[in-house]
């Protein structure tokens, strides 16, 4: 890995098992010294709801319950995780917002801040990029 080596990860489904792999990603790269920047925007906004957090109201398969079954860690632990030892910044789009109506205050606490698409493609400019 080069010393500037950067990821941006866009989440835009709903599916829970998608923001998990994307935590799980962002978490490795952030802990491998990789510059780590996620936007959260259409339907995975739900997931990043403070309401929906707090009573696990996801949308997912076998594998979401699975890991609410057997308590594993949920993917908004593995992001404060990563943001504990690397370089993770995550982002919902402003867009969505807006049109959803929801406000900072309704978003988890893992949440740096909301961007517009323009503002993420910037940050996205010469980095590795995954969407789910």
């Amino acid at each position: 890995m080069t010393e500037n080596q950067r990821l941006a990860i866009i989440i835009e489904s709903e599916g829970y098992e998608k923001s998990h792999i994307a935590s799980m990603i962002a978490s490795v790269a952030a802990v491998s010294g990789i510059k780590v920047s996620v936007f959260i925007t259409m339907n995975a906004v739900d997931n990043y709801l403070k309401e929906n957090v707090e009573k696990k109201n996801f949308t997912g398969g076998r594998v979401y319950r699975k890991i609410k079954e057997k308590k594993a860690q949920m993917f908004y632990e593995l992001f404060e995780q990563a943001k504990m030892l690397g370089e993770l910044k995550i982002y919902v789009c402003s867009f969505v917002m807006d049109i959803l109506e929801i406000k900072k205050d309704d978003l988890i606490d893992i949440i740096d801040d909301n961007l517009g698409l323009t503002a993420f493609l910037n940050i996205m400019d010469g980095a590795e990029t995954i969407t789910f």
